[in-house]
């Protein structure tokens, strides 16, 4: 229904563009209207942020990737931290998580690895897993500065199989279990290496 009403306004568009075009006062008038339209913000069911019983969240981190499944009341898993420790202490500041038993670093590129100090910040957290390939050196000095820095032990690599951390399931997909490596040095092998994840909070699952 959703996209046929987009179809038909689209068509009236440009139907009625040319028209409107050549009436400069409608076509401010429209112009004002779509600013208004567009800078809107959209209703939330029950009018707030995060909803009542949320399971996954995409922290808006800018250019990188936070991803929180909730493991239960205040706690939370977290799937890399994004590039500045603020964005992602304030994401998880909203959705009231002051526990994350488990953090998991994909890779250490600086859009995954650099908010890792927000994560910790004032937070009980647990293990920290990451790839087992240890390419850039800058992210993985970034990682290890931060958990020094907040005296938590140091990211071990992520285990094979099945991992359980509260209402949240985690089953490791990549890599192949092996041996802690160096990589290529210059942050090439860090995708290929990244921790593929397929995760189960309650009913939900995700990769």
């Amino acid at each position: 229904m959703a996209l046929a009403v987009l179809t038909v306004l689209t068509v009236l568009v440009a139907l009625l563009a040319p028209w409107v075009l050549r009436r400069r006062v409608l076509s401010v008038l429209v112009v004002v209207v779509l600013v208004a339209v567009v800078g809107a913000r959209v209703p939330l069911p029950g009018g707030s942020w995060p909803p009542s019983g949320w399971v996954a969240v995409a922290c808006d981190v800018g250019q990188g990737d936070a991803l929180v499944l909730r493991s239960g009341p205040g706690s939370a898993v977290v799937v890399d931290a994004g590039p500045e420790p603020e964005l992602v202490d304030r994401c998880l500041d909203r959705l009231g998580v002051t526990r994350v038993p488990l953090v998991v670093l994909t890779h250490f590129h600086a859009d995954h690895v650099d908010g890792l100090a927000g994560v910790l910040e004032d937070r009980a957290v647990g293990r920290v897993v990451a790839t087992r390939v240890l390419d850039p050196p800058s992210g993985v000095a970034q990682v290890t500065d931060a958990l020094a820095a907040a005296g938590d032990p140091a990211a071990v690599p992520a285990p094979a199989g099945t991992v359980r951390v509260g209402d949240v399931v985690l089953q490791v997909l990549w890599p192949e279990p092996g041996p802690v490596t160096d990589g290529a040095g210059d942050g090439s092998s860090a995708n290929d290496a990244s921790v593929v994840l397929l995760a189960e909070v309650g009913a939900y699952a995700c990769s």
